[in-house]
């Protein structure tokens, strides 16, 4: 996947289907926007971070909202599931499931409810979270006019994608650039100055 420049503008957009001709791109291809050719003079680094999952299920109604604590958190399921989780781990794009990982998530969710030990497993997974060295998520336009980028959210990609999609629109379809993406703008790579968390 790239995209193509005609000088300083956006000219199209390539993948293994065809090639697409276009003014404008955005860049939300969360773990893998890192590996998105661009026409840009620097690499904006998204890379992923690898989390696992177990599920359990409950024989009656346990948990009746989320429970979060400083190690990991429950989430229940309409269908009587209660998902447990979760690691983070730099393991590139291996989607396996690990002894230790699971071994680390059921010890967590067993600090916080030892109920859950009879409850059986009814499966397990792995995904990865698009993590940009210096926490901050990546929005906003780029050097090269229609070049946008919205990614690197980590573990927030669900609880930012309505602003996230709100600041974008805005800014690729009227032009204004609000104050909240300063912070976040791709250019702080071509800088090479990481920005902290706000």
């Amino acid at each position: 996947m790239s995209v193509k420049s005609d000088g300083s503008r956006v000219a199209a957009v390539e993948s293994n289907l065809g090639s697409w001709s276009t003014q404008r791109a955005v860049i939300a291809a969360g773990s893998w926007s890192g590996l998105i050719a661009t026409p840009l003079p620097y690499q904006v680094q998204v890379n992923p971070a690898r989390g696992q999952m177990v599920a359990v299920k409950s024989p009656a109604p346990f948990l009746r909202r989320p429970v979060y604590s400083h190690r990991g958190y429950l989430v229940p399921r309409r269908d009587g599931r209660i998902f447990l989780g979760t690691t983070v781990e730099s393991a590139g794009y291996d989607k396996s499931v690990t002894v230790e990982g699971v071994q680390q998530i059921i010890a967590t969710a067993l600090e916080a409810f030892p109920g859950i030990r009879t409850f059986p497993i009814s499966g397990y997974w792995a995904g990865f979270r698009p993590r940009v060295d210096d926490g901050n998520p990546v929005l906003g336009a780029t050097e090269v006019q229609g070049l946008f980028f919205a990614t690197g959210h980590f573990r927030n990609g669900l609880l930012l994608a309505p602003i996230t999609a709100k600041l974008l629109a805005d800014l690729i379809l009227n032009g204004n650039s609000s104050r909240l993406l300063e912070a976040f703008t791709p250019l702080r790579f071509k800088k090479g100055e990481a920005h902290e968390r706000p």
